[in-house]
């Protein structure tokens, strides 16, 4: 009898920790690091609400479905620790990072990276010449991708020529009539230069357009001339 409750609780405990997550208390942490022992707020067997989560590393803050989300304090094992805003177990918003030597990191994080102290604006023009307007729409995809799409009149790259696409980084490459770069770094600089016939190929004009894309994603540009 001794031995049969004893494979139960170890099944018990087995299943606990099946993929690194705990269920200490009865709710799961889905973060290894921090999926030791965990007091707290629950919903549906994960941490959710104001708790604290310890392991290798300790966590003070609110949870969403198993995961740090919301304003927290997250201390690593060797000292180091951050205090500020998180999302789906990433550093994101304000926060102030400092480490074990003393060293502060404080102002803004994005899907935990620090992007500076102030909130960047996800794209910025620097010229933008001969166009008539433009647009910039993020699209979903699990890779970095930018897209520069010409119109006119409804038509693609009608009466281009002497098209060229300078950027900072990533590949460039050809899509149908569209032209992309794959795998860019953010943020990303990118000036886009053509000449452009009118409606009725009596003239022409020099178009440029000039920008930086701040915000990591996919996304597609469309120039109207």
């Amino acid at each position: 009898m001794v031995r049969i409750t004893t494979l139960i609780i170890s099944g018990i405990l087995s299943f606990a920790c099946l993929n690194g997550y705990s269920q200490i208390s009865g709710c799961i942490v889905k973060m290894e690091a921090i999926s030791g022992e965990y007091s707290g707020k629950c919903r549906k067997g994960l941490a959710h609400g104001y708790g604290i989560a310890s392991g290798t590393d300790r966590y003070e803050g609110e949870f969403r479905n198993g995961l740090p989300h919301g304003p927290g304090r997250y201390t690593w094992a060797n000292g180091d620790y951050y205090r500020g805003g998180w999302k789906k177990g990433l550093k994101e918003g304000e926060g102030r990072l400092v480490r074990a030597d003393s060293s502060v990191m404080e102002g803004i994080w994005k899907q935990d990276s620090y992007i500076g102290k102030k909130l960047l604006a996800a794209y910025v023009i620097h010229k933008s010449m001969s166009l008539t307007r433009y647009s910039f729409r993020k699209t979903i995809s699990t890779t970095y991708d930018v897209k520069v799409k010409l119109i006119r009149g409804g038509i693609e790259n009608s009466g281009v020529e002497n098209f060229m696409i300078a950027h900072t980084s990533g590949s460039q490459y050809m899509s149908g009539s569209q032209t992309g770069i794959h795998n860019p770094l953010f943020p990303l600089d990118i000036k886009v230069t053509f000449t452009a016939w009118n409606m009725f190929r009596t003239a022409k004009s020099d178009v440029i357009f000039d920008f930086t894309i701040n915000d990591p994603g996919s996304w597609e540009i469309v120039l109207n001339y």
